[in-house]
């Protein structure tokens, strides 16, 4: 599914506009604790931004981000399987999505992501090149797809990773209303401009997406570790 019009409307800049703030009052309000390094956030020129993926509240929670640093249209590659199994993916989805059919042999799926790619001249591209939603903690290797968007799209590349999002919502759990609650914190990375990544081959490509969303995952805490009492050593006080 293609945007609904081919060039930015201002019907279309409004839809966005109020589905930001939704997103904004409504998801980050609650859940988001803090955003570092939104001033790399640049609405003057066309990123595409690369981001771990968590849960289907991801896109609505950078959307709200995006409506917050005034970086708007976006277009979001999606897995049109996905977001078309309700009425509210549908609706959600149709002002933002570019949705392509994942895991179906498509002979014809580098021209799709190349027309997806082109639209980087009017909108922020917006992709979770992992394919498929993880842990919140590991960044899985990136799919090969992203690799020909970016060398059609030829704009700044921004990583973007998403910390604690598994304490709100997961690909398979539940949703935690209060779990989650001032927990969840993005961090942008410095633009990669194209110069610095269009004469990679397509492995060194992906090689460097993966490390550059890796690299701003926060410090995990190690656990906590108890001493294991010594046999006949005597407990202290």
């Amino acid at each position: 599914m293609e945007p609904p019009q081919n060039k930015v409307s201002r019907r279309l800049l409004l839809t966005q506009a109020l589905m930001g703030i939704a997103a904004d009052w409504m998801l980050n309000l609650l859940y988001l604790r803090r955003a570092h390094g939104m001033e790399k956030m640049d609405p003057r020129r066309q990123c595409l931004y690369v981001s771990n993926h968590v849960s289907l509240l991801d896109t609505i929670l950078l959307g709200g981000l995006f409506w917050r640093a005034r970086c708007w249209p976006i277009l979001v590659l999606g897995d049109k399987k996905v977001w078309s199994v309700t009425w509210l993916h549908r609706r959600l989805s149709r002002p933002i999505g570019f949705l392509v059919e994942r895991g179906k042999l498509n002979p014809g799926r580098i021209d799709e992501l190349q027309r997806f790619a082109r639209y980087a001249q009017q909108f922020q591209l917006v992709v979770f090149p992992e394919g498929t939603r993880g842990n919140g903690v590991d960044v899985a290797e990136c799919q090969p797809g992203i690799y020909h968007i970016a060398q059609t799209a030829r704009v700044p590349i921004v990583p973007v990773f998403i910390a604690n999002m598994q304490c709100v919502s997961t690909k398979t759990g539940k949703f935690h209303f209060f779990g989650g609650l001032k927990k969840v914190e993005v961090h942008y990375g410095d633009p990669v401009p194209p110069e610095n990544y269009l004469s990679l081959t397509r492995d060194e490509f992906t090689a460097l997406l993966r490390q550059k969303i890796t690299a701003l995952r926060p410090p995990q805490p190690e656990a906590h570790l108890s001493p294991v009492p010594l046999p006949g050593s005597i407990p202290s006080a």
